[in-house]
């Protein structure tokens, strides 16, 4: 086979072969004297979120340091690259499991939390108390009001003429509770009308009068020393007559309305007493 080859290629073919397989072994021992080397990436495990989550971190891992160059082997044989020896990578180091810390346990008597104490609400004040109202004072009586006056002599009517409109004797009855008034007249009394007077600085009035162009016939003012009334004044007016009866104090109600009543022959008035009189 060699001759082969050497008859093929010549002398000369010979000697560029070797020269050409030297040239390859020294590149090949170069190569070899000036290989470095590179650091190798470590690999890391990824833990799943649950584990990630209570895993402690990682330490952090120490950077490979730089393999040393590989020293000169021997000079190789024509032909034949020399071998380099390989060092064994160190395997990456997995990140531990960090154990999840168990809840600390609560003692059973511990006191449950408080809720916050809500803030008590303000008290409204109290109204003032309303004032007592003053009671009434009481009103005064006359002692003399209290006292049944004595009976009118009697006398004989008076005689009223018997045309126009004449009013003739006036008399008053004295009963415990009420005063009776009567006004004797010469024909019917068609409307009578009244209303009271309290004069401040007098006694109580009542004014009564007969409607109409009537004409007084005989005493126009009749006086009492005891009882609930002072007096009776007539007085005429050119549409009506009027009797003021005059009152002793305390003897009828500010609001005393009395009961009227016509007739053919004159007319009455109850008057209530706001006092009871002695017998």
């Amino acid at each position: 086979m060699f001759t082969g080859i050497l008859n093929h290629f010549g002398y000369k073919g010979l000697v560029l072969g070797a020269v050409l397989g030297l040239l390859a072994g020294t590149g090949s021992a170069l190569a070899a004297e000036n290989e470095v080397r590179l650091p190798v990436e470590k690999s890391v495990r990824l833990a799943p979120p649950q584990e990630a989550s209570a895993a402690e971190p990682a330490k952090p891992e120490k950077k490979a340091e730089p393999a040393p160059a590989v020293a000169k082997a021997d000079a190789p044989k024509a032909g034949v690259a020399p071998a380099v020896e390989a060092k064994p990578v160190p395997a990456p180091k997995v990140a531990a499991k960090a154990k999840p810390k168990a809840p600390e346990a609560v003692p059973a008597d511990a006191a449950a939390p408080k809720p916050p104490a809500e803030a008590a609400p303000k008290a409204k004040p109290e109204p003032a108390p309303k004032p007592a109202p003053k009671p009434k004072p009481e009103p005064k009586v006359d002692p003399l009001a209290l006292e049944t006056p004595a009976k009118a002599p009697t006398h004989e009517p008076t005689v009223l003429p018997a045309g126009g409109q004449f009013v003739g004797d006036v008399e008053l009855e004295f009963l415990p509770d009420r005063i009776i008034l009567r006004a004797a007249t010469n024909g019917p009394v068609e409307r009578v009308t009244h209303f009271g007077l309290m004069d401040p600085s007098g006694p109580r009035k009542l004014a009564l009068d007969l409607r109409g162009p009537w004409r007084k016939k005989g005493p126009g003012v009749l006086r009492f020393d005891t009882g609930p009334v002072k007096g009776v004044v007539l007085g005429e007016h050119p549409d009506r007559l009027r009797l003021a009866v005059e009152f002793r104090e305390g003897a009828v109600a500010p609001d005393m309305q009395p009961t009227v009543e016509i007739g053919p022959k004159g007319c009455t008035a109850t008057i209530p007493l706001a006092v009871r009189l002695k017998r």
